[in-house]
């Protein structure tokens, strides 16, 4: 962070609250880390503690329980905690969970995750998928110039014991030539700023292409295709402009549409995905969220943490 970022910063905490300065202030001064993952956890509950059994504010404590402050919502009489309603709910350890947040923002493997913060594979392995599992709830909208294009990965039953074919070996290759059945569709959409929306397509269709761009899209977009005749309808559905290159002829670029930057983002999730040795095909959707997320936005140990308890994770990105 440079002086003028520093600056800007710094001119922010004029419009902290009292819980907030006070958060801040422990972190500032370091806090052990079982103490520092269950401040994380806290700043969950907002200061109108509303109970989200109801959506009621203005829940009163009610002692502690699990580590946790405990509250009892004054109209329903259900009490919560931070972590109730989240993916994180039941989980135990609370104390490891901010150093968990940090072995995905470091892309860490399930053992050295697990060895890192000292127990067994398995759990690091439910836990990845526990804070993988829960969906952005304001993903960054993309703008201007919008460039889609789908990638493919072979499809793998890796884990599944009920298999109707002979195990293939990790990696491996498909017994079909070309696109087939056995290949699982990616769709890759990023705008010129860098900011990226991944997802596992169904079938690679007009249809399902929407229901993945509809909500990631700002109003007004230029949608920079390939050739493929899936787009020109999803387009017009979308109600945005449309390119599309005509790359088998081979046009790579016209005036300024081009499909480089998500071609780029192809290779680089497939180098992402690599590093895993084999993705069961039944969470790759985890993967893609870790890969936004993560390799592209490098979050920190917190901001995985907060997204994974649905707390605004922009608040503690670097």
């Amino acid at each position: 962070m440079d002086h003028k970022q520093f600056q800007e910063w710094l001119s922010r905490i004029d419009g902290l609250s009292l819980a907030q300065r006070q958060q801040a202030q422990a972190v500032l001064l370091g806090e052990t880390e079982p103490s520092a993952s269950l401040a994380a956890i806290e700043a969950r509950v907002a200061e109108d503690r509303e109970c989200p059994h109801c959506g009621t504010p203005g829940a009163v404590s009610r002692g502690k329980a699990r580590g946790l402050q405990r509250y009892q919502c004054k109209t329903c009489n259900k009490t919560f905690n931070a972590a109730t309603g989240t993916a994180l709910q039941g989980l135990h350890k609370k104390d490891r969970w901010l150093a968990f947040g940090g072995c995905l923002a470091d892309g860490l493997t399930v053992r050295a995750s697990a060895k890192r913060c000292n127990f067994a594979v398995s759990t690091a392995f439910r836990w990845r998928h526990r804070f993988l599992g829960t969906k952005d709830q304001d993903p960054p909208k993309l703008k201007g110039i919008v460039e889609a294009d789908e990638t493919y990965v072979l499809k793998s039953r890796k884990g599944d014991r009920k298999l109707d074919r002979k195990a293939r070996r990790r990696g491996g290759k498909a017994s079909k030539r070309g696109l087939s059945d056995e290949q699982v569709p990616i769709l890759v959409a990023v705008d010129r700023g860098g900011t990226t929306a991944c997802s596992v397509l169904p079938s690679v269709t007009a249809d399902s292409i929407h229901s993945v761009l509809e909500p990631r899209i700002d109003d007004d977009i230029l949608l920079v295709t390939d050739g493929n005749n899936v787009y020109p309808p999803c387009a017009k559905s979308l109600g945005v402009r449309h390119e599309a290159l005509n790359q088998s002829a081979g046009e790579r670029v016209r005036g300024v549409a081009h499909i480089q930057t998500a071609n780029n983002r192809h290779s680089g999730l497939k180098d992402f995905l690599r590093r895993y040795r084999g993705v069961s095909s039944k969470y790759l959707e985890n993967y893609l969220r870790w890969f936004e997320r993560c390799d592209l936005l490098k979050s920190s140990a917190r901001s995985c943490l907060a997204t994974a308890i649905g707390t605004s994770c922009t608040q503690f990105a670097n």
